[in-house]
Parts: structure tokens; sequence; C-alpha cells
């Protein structure tokens, strides 16, 4: 060591040292437990799948009061709608189909996928008992919703991983939304229709509330575990905008301990989280508890499923291209929580 070294800096050298401190604790990235800010009156967006109810836990349990005082939670029902809320700001925690933010990362949007929280929950549903596998639903009608959004690549994916062309074997037509699709069902208007959990307990129970009978007949994720392997399709997950990591650096921690704990709680509570989700997601107890059973709720940092996503986002790159912006997202997408 130089005699020198343990002298005092120059004037202008410690200015330039306290300014990039400051600069840094001000983007949040040295920013202590103690020191971040929290903020206020967050509107947190959820997805219309059982697995939300672990974020509607977690503001219930007040877990989220110290990084995001007076948040609310409630559903988007349209990709489109939540798309333009991160856009303009209003919202910047949400649960979302894991491809919507990898899509606005990819577009240059500074989002981030905090944690995966369900491995599927897509169900073909029909009227004929008949129906146990994708090929016997050669040449038949089939309804599906979003077109050539997720639900209706995984469904195109798979039935491919089956040997059957979706353009040319079946007779698909769709509508908007999962609950159009899910009324037609229950009406009787179509036979068969792909649906997302609860949509498609929703349908099971309207129909046999007017003597009709529906069939869980295919259950997409089983096929795509037959064909890949792994523990089903990442397709659920919380979306954050890295602003709010930096304005309130505690809430990477908060999700890190709450999302297990909130999954735990539903797990042993299942009464209590029908009760939450009737308050926070508007669904009725008996659908929900009924829904539960098939939501394939899991908890998963998105640095450990970072694998089982790259081989999701492949095959959805690989049959539309633009879905993700033609291109994986780079490894700094997936928070290691």
């Amino acid at each position: 060591m130089r005699a020198d070294d343990d002298k005092p800096l120059a004037l202008p050298a410690r200015r330039r040292v306290l300014g990039g401190l400051l600069a840094a604790l001000g983007a949040g990235w040295l920013a202590p437990r103690g020191y971040a800010m929290p903020v206020a009156n967050q509107d947190i967006l959820c997805a219309p799948t059982d697995a939300s109810i672990l974020m509607a836990r977690l503001l219930d349990a007040g877990a989220l009061n110290t990084a995001l005082p007076g948040a609310s939670l409630r559903l988007w029902h349209d990709p489109d709608v939540l798309r333009a809320a991160l856009a303009s700001g209003r919202t910047r925690l949400f649960t979302t189909p894991t491809h919507v933010p990898a899509n606005l990362a990819n577009r240059g949007m500074p989002v981030k996928l905090a944690a995966v929280l369900g491995m599927g929950h897509l169900t073909i549903v029909s009227s004929d008992p008949a129906v146990k596998r994708l090929a016997d639903l050669a040449g038949k009608p089939v309804l599906g919703f979003f077109r050539n959004d997720m639900p209706d690549l995984v469904f195109r994916a798979v039935a491919g991983m089956e040997g059957m062309d979706p353009a040319r074997d079946f007779k698909l037509s769709y509508v908007g939304m999962p609950m159009e699709a899910m009324q037609m069902l229950a009406a009787g208007q179509v036979e068969t229709a792909i649906l997302s959990e609860p949509a498609a307990t929703a349908a099971i129970m309207m129909a046999g509330m007017h003597g009709r009978k529906l069939y869980r007949a295919i259950n997409l994720q089983d096929v795509w575990i037959a064909h890949k392997g792994g523990d089903g399709i990442p397709m659920i997950g919380v979306g954050v905008h890295e602003s709010l990591l930096h304005e309130t650096p505690e809430l990477a921690a908060i999700l890190r301990r709450g999302l297990p704990q909130a999954k735990d709680w539903v797990d042993a509570n299942r009464d209590g989280a029908a009760a939450l989700a009737e308050k926070y997601m508007q669904y009725r107890p008996p659908m929900f508890l009924a829904s539960l059973d098939h939501a394939a709720i899991r908890v998963m940092p998105a640095s450990q499923a970072r694998a089982a996503l790259e081989g999701f986002y492949r095959t959805l790159l690989s049959l539309s291209p633009g879905v993700l912006d033609g291109r994986l997202p780079d490894p700094g997408f997936y928070l290691d929580l």
C-alpha cells in the first residue's frame, strides 16, 4: 500500500463518488431495505384464472402493505386491456400468461417475469362422452378463443404432437373471450370447446343446472407431458415493471417469501380461498372450489423455471413468431427471486 492511500479523497473525487452513490440510491439499485419508499395505490391487474388467488391472498393478508400500501386488485379479461394498462403505467404488477411479458420485453418495455404460478389450465370439454383423445375429434367442430394467441397455439401445438393438422383435421371456429365459449357450450350451442379454468368448470356446472352433461374430455397439459415430459406448461406467471422494483426493492423479497406461503395457505384453507375468490375475483365459491383441483397451481421463481419457459416459448415461436416478437427473451427477463 502506498503511504498516501489512507488520505482523504480530493474534494472533486469525493463529490463524484458521493454523486454516484446518490444516483444509484435514487435508481433503487443500492437502496437498503429500510430506505425503500413504499409505492401507494398501485392497481394490480390479474388474469381471470385460479392462480390469481395467490395475489389476492397476499393483498388480503397485508403482505404487500409495506411496499404497496393502498393497492387494489381487479381482473382483466382481454390481453389488449392488460397491454394498454402496462403501456400507460396504470399497472406495474400483474398476473398474466407468461408469453405476454416476454413479448413486451422483446419489444423494449422493461418488464420482468417474477415467478410462474401455474403449469397449465386448458381442457377440451365436450358433450360427447366418446371423446377421449384428439383423434376422436377428427372432422368435428371445435370452438376456441383468442385466435392465434396462447390458448389457440397450445391446442395447435398439442394437435401437431399427436400427428394431426389443426387446419385440416378439425372444423375450428373461434370467439373472442373464454367466457363466451363457456356460455355457448353450457347452452348446448356447440358440442366441444377448448376452455381454460375456471371457465371449463363453470361450463360443466351451468350445463348440469339445465340437465345437460359435459365431460372433461382431454387435458392438454397431459398430452404435452406425454410428448415433452416435465411437469406441464408454464402458462401463468407474475410480471412486474422494472421501475417498480427500483422504487420499492423490498417487493422482490415479499414475492419470494409470500407467493409460496400463499400457495400453502390456499391448499390448507380451501374454503377461505373460495371466500377470497368471491371477494376479489367475483367467483362463486362452489365453482372456484370445483375448479381449484384442475388449476395446476405451482410457484417457481422465473429463473428456476427458465428451461421450461424457454421450451414453451420455442413451441410458440415455431407456430407464430410474432407472439414473442420473433425471439426468446434475454436472460435478464427471468427474475431470481
